[in-house]
């Protein structure tokens, strides 16, 4: 078992936690340019509710996928590639001409975010398998400051005109991957036998709580996705900048890796459930305040809502994680990646909504899913001290 006390095994540690800060900054590439995309590629918000959806399937869906072949081969090759391949295309969607070409850079830029997340999270998970949630929640709070930042930072080049050199924000991802090329080496990971017909662990009657875990998961994500996607419109429709939305996005998930800490930091301390159902149950109120209220007001219920539903976060992929150990990578993909995407599959729906009615009404519906995942957990066994783990064997 590989333990972390030695300078590598620290400076990797580093690394994979800076280059989830910029795979999440660049995956935060599209949420505050919907608008623009909106009325440049004169779209309707059907048509804009698509990308997203491109994104989550290419950036999330097909997370199980990188993360088999990460368990099966090699997790720095898609370590590598995945920080590469979001840098370089989800930093020069601005330049596509139009709608075709967009979701084509979507595709592979995105598919770059899913290469890295599973295969980063499993190799963080076992160099500090000793420090629990705790350590989980950092790393994915660092990952929501990269997201959260992306839309303050691209707004703000925005607005002062420098749309056309969004491309050299690329440059730091370009570099970190060079870096990770040099420093990650074979010695972190643990040969994996994994093999297609391992997910049948998936359909045996005890991975009933995984499941579970997996529609609390889904719900929660159709809620976050859909207030993360469609802010900018939301704003526009209220007469307000683009600046301003990316203001209220990046406020949302920054408050958000707080909660994340904090959540994480309790769930070592107290019952996982309460933090699941405490994070569900509250946050739906907030939100709906949220909506009908304005100015700086409106900011603050905005931040609190995102500290108090993602507080959560870190907990649920641990849980997954730890009901089946066996296949962390595969996993991890699975609970990030294809869990995840697949609320992202919802967008067009939300934006259909929006069509007809407005996008307060829409944001409306989604917000009242969050108690139906808090009450899922009143179906979950003890997910503190699971009493089996699913296995291979």
């Amino acid at each position: 078992m590989t333990k972390n006390n030695g300078k590598f095994l620290s400076t990797s540690i580093i690394l994979l936690t800076f280059s989830h800060l910029f795979n999440d900054f660049y995956a935060g590439f599209l949420m505050p340019l919907l608008s623009y995309f909106q009325s440049h590629l004169h779209l309707s918000i059907t048509q804009v509710s698509i990308l997203p959806a491109v994104l989550a399937v290419f950036g999330s869906i097909l997370q199980p996928v990188f993360g088999f072949l990460g368990d099966r081969f090699n997790k720095k090759l898609f370590i590598v590639s995945g920080v590469l391949c979001s840098a370089l295309f989800m930093s020069c969607i601005g330049f596509a001409p139009n709608f075709i070409t967009l979701i084509f850079m979507l595709m592979i830029g995105a598919s770059g975010v899913a290469a890295f997340h599973p295969n980063g999270a499993a190799t963080v998970a076992r160099l500090t398998q000793n420090r629990s949630t705790f350590m989980m929640s950092i790393f994915l709070m660092v990952g929501c400051i990269g997201l959260a930042g992306a839309p303050f930072i691209i707004t703000s080049i925005v607005s002062s005109g420098g749309f056309n050199k969004l491309w050299l924000l690329s440059l730091p991802g370009v570099i970190l991957a060079l870096i990770l090329i040099k420093v990650l080496t074979g010695e972190h990971e643990n040969k994996s036998s994994a093999k297609l017909s391992d997910f049948k662990i998936l359909f045996v009657r005890k991975s009933r709580p995984l499941w579970i875990m997996f529609l609390i998961m889904f719900t929660r994500s159709v809620v976050i996705t859909s207030f993360m996607s469609f802010m900018s419109i939301l704003f526009a429709e209220r007469g307000l900048t683009m600046h301003d939305s990316g203001i209220a996005i990046s406020t949302f998930l920054i408050c958000g890796s707080i909660g994340g800490l904090i959540g994480g930091y309790l769930a070592d301390k107290i019952s996982r459930k309460i933090i699941i159902a405490g994070s569900s149950i509250f946050a739906c109120p907030l939100l709906l305040w949220f909506l009908h209220a304005d100015g700086t007001f409106s900011m603050v219920l905005l931040g609190l809502s995102g500290t108090i539903i993602f507080a959560a976060s870190a907990v649920n992929v641990l849980i997954v994680q730890k009901l089946c150990p066996d296949m962390a990578s595969s996993i991890a993909g699975i609970s990030m990646g294809l869990v995840w995407g697949t609320a992202g599959l919802m967008l067009p729906v939300i934006g259909h909504i929006a069509d007809h009615y407005n996008m307060e009404t829409s944001l409306r519906v989604a917000a009242f899913m969050l108690p139906i995942a808090g009450m899922l957990v009143l179906v979950l066994p003890n997910i503190d001290r699971p009493a089996k783990h699913l296995s291979k064997e």
